[in-house]
């Protein structure tokens, strides 16, 4: 049986359909507790967004279409894609009582959807995702061990996205442009405008 790849190694975009390791956190997010697949490091956004509560990203990449169903059922119809990059999975558990998140585990996960969508109509619409594009403006990403591209702000491993015509992904934490060419955050609210024209 081969080794199945970790997300967060990947050097393109997921296959669906296709199984990978998935880093996942058992906790209560629109009312049931189960395993839900998250991206990038547990983390604030106090500077910037003012978003004090520690919380991970939900990777819609591997939600289950019934998570899918029950999401937007609960969220009366709302995109998955507002949804996921605007209700992160906070430490506010069942009943709105604060409770610390578990230490992710890695889960045979198979990827849904092939692409995170982030909702550019949030980094256009939201002072504070505006203000993170203009501080982060021009740059430069790091690279991981294995040479992807990581995103300046929290870390994200950029190489399982699609980069568009431009060269150009957005990274689904915050929705930073990044220029692949170049390796660098492309700039504020003009760069967030243009998205969503």
């Amino acid at each position: 049986m081969p080794k199945l790849q970790h997300v967060a190694e990947l050097d393109r975009p997921p296959v669906v359909g296709s199984r990978y390791l998935v880093p996942t956190v058992l906790y209560p997010w629109y009312g049931r507790v189960e395993a839900w697949p998250v991206m990038g490091p547990k983390h604030t956004d106090a500077e910037h967004i003012g978003f004090h509560q520690e919380h991970f990203h939900v990777d819609l990449r591997f939600l289950s279409d019934a998570q899918i169903r029950r999401i937007e059922r609960l969220s009366h119809g709302r995109g998955i894609e507002g949804i996921v990059a605007s209700a992160p999975l906070t430490t506010v558990g069942l009943g709105g009582k604060e409770q610390p998140h578990p230490d992710p585990v890695e889960k045979r996960l198979t990827c849904r959807r092939s692409g995170h969508d982030y909702p550019v109509y949030e980094a256009r619409e939201q002072r504070g995702l505006r203000r993170l594009a203009e501080a982060y403006a021009g740059r430069k990403c790091g690279r991981n061990a294995a040479g992807a591209l990581v995103c300046p702000h929290k870390g994200f491993v950029l190489g399982s996205l699609e980069p568009d015509a431009r060269g150009r992904v957005v990274c689904p934490l915050h929705g930073l442009e990044i220029d692949t060419r170049m390796g660098t955050v492309v700039g504020g609210t003009d760069a967030a405008a243009s998205r969503c024209a």
